[in-house]
């Protein structure tokens, strides 16, 4: 049976008040949630539905002007609008430090809690910019420096693999613009930004298929085809003596009509001139935002 969220848990998913969305249901005809005996019990479409119109006029739409349009009319709508750069994170450190704290304990639990806690008060575009891609910058740095140990990465990876289910179930678009398939080559570990950019793939109505980090080429290429994806994402930060072969190799497999997306700290330093290759170098993550907005559109 398909999820339902009654109404107080939606304000909190998408940051709207429990007053402005009984308005928009009633006045604007928003979303139509269905009614119980617990009153108002919302569909995960809904809730998508109403963080696009949320983001909408955040950028200066009329609600009453948009309300009666499809959903594939927001998405395209909002495709027009230019990404703009995530607002600068105030005081990370007093964000971050209840979550840091818990995984220096490996207190699994109360790290998923504080995240849980970050996660119904904050957008999900910022849930990603403000807090886990901080979050993930600094694990590595401690990790780097030998403050946390390789146990303590995993379990953040964990936590964060969580929420990225969590969120594919929520904002999963009924007609995604296309499937990706996410992963990073044989030799590199580090999976935190391509989890990054699996949860903002699923807010973009692209459909991810999160495939893990450390795979060869030849895996990655199958699930591509066996998944019918068209574009193929890989991040890679520490490089090795196998990358760029795993990378040409990936290249030489790909299905024909897929394109291969590259980003990730060490991708700038990668030779990824595949002749005859759709392979695209994703500086960032607003720069693949953007190209997932291409596709949508």
């Amino acid at each position: 049976m398909e999820t339902r969220y009654p109404i107080r848990a939606v304000a909190k998913i998408t940051n709207l008040s429990l007053d402005r969305l009984r308005v928009w249901e009633r006045r604007y005809k928003a979303v139509v949630p269905e009614r119980s005996q617990r009153g108002r019990q919302y569909r995960p479409e809904d809730i998508a539905r109403l963080l696009l119109l949320n983001e909408l006029v955040q950028k200066g739409h009329a609600i009453g002007a948009i309300a009666s349009r499809s959903d594939e009319e927001l998405r395209r709508l909002l495709a027009q609008q230019p990404v703009q750069p995530a607002a600068a994170l105030p005081p990370a450190a007093d964000m971050l430090a209840p979550i840091l704290a818990a995984i220096e304990s490996f207190d699994a639990p109360r790290a998923s809690d504080e995240l849980s806690r970050l996660a119904a008060v904050l957008s999900p575009r910022d849930l990603v910019y403000q807090v886990t891609v901080p979050l993930m910058r600094e694990v590595g740095v401690r990790w780097h420096n030998g403050t946390l140990a390789i146990a303590q990465e995993h379990l953040v990876s964990q936590m964060l693999r969580t929420l990225l289910g969590s969120m594919m179930r929520l904002f999963r678009q009924p007609n995604p613009a296309m499937t990706m398939v996410l992963s990073t080559p044989a030799g590199e570990p580090h999976e935190f930004g391509i989890l990054a950019a699996a949860m903002l793939a699923s807010l973009a109505g692209v459909e991810p298929v999160y495939l893990g980090p450390n795979l060869p080429a030849r895996e990655i290429a199958d699930a591509a085809r066996k998944t019918s994806a068209r574009v193929v994402a890989v991040s890679v930060t520490s490089p090795s003596e196998t990358t760029q072969p795993e990378l040409n190799a990936l290249a030489a497999a790909m299905p024909e009509d897929a394109e291969l997306w590259v980003g990730g700290a060490a991708s700038t330093g990668l030779d990824l001139s595949n002749p005859g290759r759709k392979t695209r170098l994703i500086e960032d993550l607003p720069a693949f935002e953007r190209e997932c907005r291409r596709w949508r559109s």
